[in-house]
């Protein structure tokens, strides 16, 4: 069994420590809310440091023995421990209700910690336009309809994916942003979407991949072919389709047909995909360098999206022509009302077809949070870009970076072995040694823990009054379901 201290690691922390993502304090003891550089998180000293995953404003820290630790915004359980009088919730600590487990991923204010043999454990709470969805739940639980292998677990922003050894998809969350790929059974509740259930898909899955509320698929097609499909949220054009209409459904992805892609990820509005050979490719929302394009291309944009709106607004008048007149009042507030309409259609910020990254080295490792991105590459060399609020891009500055920056001087002698991003803090975790490699979790230790956990049986309930209280939970926990949310067709893929 191999042991947890590793002297050569260390935990950083840096971006906005206003809403308790962190503690951090200076030279005099005082608490620190922005922080610029990374500050050293000293609490796991001397542990071996698996994964490091940022939620919205908390994150966990897996090590190699499949304990998990969690800090930050103490928001109805996100944590998964329990408040302890005089224990400061931005301290890590270590979340004793979990058995060993050997991933672990985060959302905006939900947590999911799994191992590769089938268990699978939430907390905390989904969240739509109307607020949570069913109760918080505060500590660990056990996802009791799940019992195969699992390859790899995710979390959006309200939803979780779960790929498993049969490759098939499991999602569940916010039925509102589509991006649990399935159809409603009713539209009179969405309680019922927080049941894992597999996407509707018959093509084996290889991979999957996720943005806030957009998703992506790599499956196996004919011929020996893979194909890149996408669903979800598509309004900045993040699905990388060549338009802007929601998806409940996933849909091919065409641009990656001839193109061997290896990871997705994705922030609110936006995504960036790596190809085998280390190549970025970004699309979806630029308004803040989010896509790492350079500033030119959004002027290039808004000049045609002027022409556009010219052309639809002129449209616009002669169809209004054709109507009964009406006060001069009325139509100046129509005409308003749809050159606003027609400006969010057409935008000129985003773009809907997937665009190479130039003039960067190639890439290993990509990561995205709601506005901004990191990528690690070949040669170990660390680039961030997008929006710089809260000094997350590692500048120590707030501005925004419309190409990917190197900051790799940000770790001096440091080898950065792992970043994760939240939506304005980021946690990372390095190593002295620069031949050092991240270690996985003890499979010994995930056996033993699955052999106790197979003896233990749920026990059935015959109980009519059981049944009934079900029922009636059931009832009250019942919400509206957004019609306004589905796209007009929805795509099957056989």
């Amino acid at each position: 069994m191999q042991s947890e201290q590793l002297s050569e690691q260390k935990l950083y922390a840096w971006g906005s420590a206003e809403c308790d993502q962190f503690l951090a304090k200076d030279e005099d003891d005082e608490e620190m809310y922005e922080v610029k550089r990374p500050y050293q998180i000293k609490e796991l000293n001397n542990l071996s440091i698996t994964q490091v995953a940022c939620g919205g404003m908390h994150a966990l820290i897996l090590t190699s023995q499949g304990k998990v630790y969690s800090f930050g915004c103490d928001d109805k359980g996100v944590l998964g421990r329990p408040k302890i009088e005089g224990q400061d919730a931005r301290v890590p600590a270590l979340i004793t209700d979990l058995p060993p487990v050997d991933m672990i991923a985060c959302g905006s204010s939900h947590s999911i910690a799994a191992n590769s043999n089938g268990l699978v454990y939430f907390w905390g709470f989904y969240a739509n336009t109307h607020g949570p969805i069913g109760e918080p739940v505060q500590k660990p639980k056990k996802m009791d309809n799940i019992t195969e292998g699992i390859k790899k677990i995710l979390c959006g922003q309200n939803h979780t994916m779960v790929l498993l050894e049969s490759q098939k998809l499991l999602t569940w969350g916010d039925a509102e942003t589509l991006v649990i790929g399935r159809k409603s059974e009713t539209r009179r509740s969405i309680i019922q979407n927080l049941n894992p259930q597999p996407i509707k898909m018959k093509k084996p899955i290889l991979n999957i991949f996720t943005g806030a509320s957009h998703a992506f698929v790599k499956v196996q097609m004919k011929e020996n072919k893979v194909g890149i499909f996408g669903w979800g949220l598509n309004n900045y054009g993040q699905l990388g389709i060549g338009n802007q209409e929601n998806q409940q459904l996933p849909v091919l992805i065409e641009f990656f047909d001839n193109i061997d892609v290896i990871d997705m990820v994705g922030g609110e509005h936006h995504s960036i995909a790596l190809d085998s050979e280390g190549n970025l490719y970004s699309f979806g929302r630029h308004d803040d360098g989010q896509l790492g394009l350079g500033e030119e291309i959004n002027e290039q944009l808004k000049e045609q999206a002027q022409k556009q709106l010219e052309e639809e607004i002129q449209s616009q008048k002669q169809n209004e022509s054709n109507k009964k007149k009406i006060s001069k009042k009325n139509k100046q507030q129509g005409e308003l009302f749809e050159i606003q309409k027609s400006d969010k259609v057409i935008g000129y910020e985003f773009i809907t077809i997937p665009q190479m990254i130039k003039d960067i080295p190639k890439m290993q490792s990509i990561q995205s949070s709601m506005h901004f991105n990191f990528a690690i590459s070949q040669q170990g060399q660390i680039f961030s870009w997008g929006n710089g609020q809260s000094f997350v891009l590692g500048t120590r500055n707030e501005n925004s970076q419309f190409k990917p920056k190197d900051i790799t001087s940000i770790f001096k002698n440091e080898k950065l072995l792992q970043i994760s991003l939240g939506a304005s803090h980021v946690i990372a975790y390095t190593s002295t040694d620069q031949n050092y490699n991240t270690q996985k979790v003890d499979e010994s230790i995930i056996k033993i823990q699955d052999q106790k956990t197979k003896i233990k049986k749920p026990r059935r309930s015959n109980s009519r009054e059981g049944s009934k209280e079900k029922s009636l939970s059931m009832k009250r926990s019942e919400q509206k379901f957004d019609e306004s949310l589905i796209p007009v067709k929805d795509l099957k893929i056989d």
